[in-house]
Parts: C-alpha cells; sequence; structure tokens
C-alpha cells in the first residue's frame, strides 16, 4: 500500500477491495488525514480475520522501498503481541524479492508469530 491511500492493482488487492470495501475506505481516509506515513502498519479490526495494511510507499508510484519494508517488518516483530496479532500472511512486492525475504527472516524468524509468505 501506499501513504496517499490510493489502492493498488494487483489481484490480491482487487479482491480484498471487493470483499472489504469499508477497510479500504477508512485507510484512505486515514492517509488524507495524514495519520498515516509509510512504513507503517495500519490495521482494520473490524475484518475476520483482520486485516493489516503494509504501507511501503509514499506515492502509488515507484518500487517499495527496502527502508520502509524493514520498519514494518521490525514493529510487526516488536508489537504483534500488543496488536493482537496471532498469525501474519504476508504478500511480497514484485521487487527486491531475496532482500525483502532476508529481512523476513532476520525480523520474524525469532518470534513465537507464525507467518506465511506468498510470492
Amino acid at each position: 500500500m501506499n501513504a496517499q491511500g490510493r489502492i493498488e492493482t494487483g489481484n490480491l488487492e482487487t479482491a480484498l477491495f471487493t470483499r472489504y470495501p469499508a477497510a479500504f475506505a477508512a485507510f484512505s481516509r486515514q492517509c488524507r488525514a495524514d495519520k498515516i506515513r509509510a512504513g507503517q502498519i495500519w490495521y482494520w479490526h473490524d475484518a475476520r480475520p483482520a486485516l493489516g495494511f503494509m504501507v511501503l510507499r509514499e506515492s502509488p508510484f515507484g518500487a517499495t522501498r527496502l527502508r520502509y519494508m524493514e520498519s514494518v517488518l521490525l514493529s510487526l516483530a516488536r508489537d504483534y503481541q500488543r496488536d493482537g496479532v496471532t498469525s501474519a500472511a504476508i504478500v511480497l512486492p514484485r521487487s527486491d524479492l531475496e532482500e525483502i525475504k532476508q529481512m523476513i527472516e532476520r525480523w520474524l524468524g525469532k518470534v513465537a508469530l507464525p507467518v506465511t509468505v506468498y510470492e
């Protein structure tokens, strides 16, 4: 996701948007209100399972920033219990796959949070 609140156009994003339009609307409102920044996770707890929006870019254009991905993973590893996260499914961006996999292992490999990674 991006900090401007614009929806990505991948198959997963489209399917989630169709199923949870209120979550995407709330996310967009929070972005427009300047309450969400790149490198953060924003949770929508009204869905089951809850949705976590990983904000990996400042705008809808350009590549994922590795520093934002690392910030998101660090936050998830540090705060998952406080945030009520019991498992995570992470869809990898299309770029920098090997570096991102290493980050996931570095930050989430040592915590008790079950993580599934989708390429």
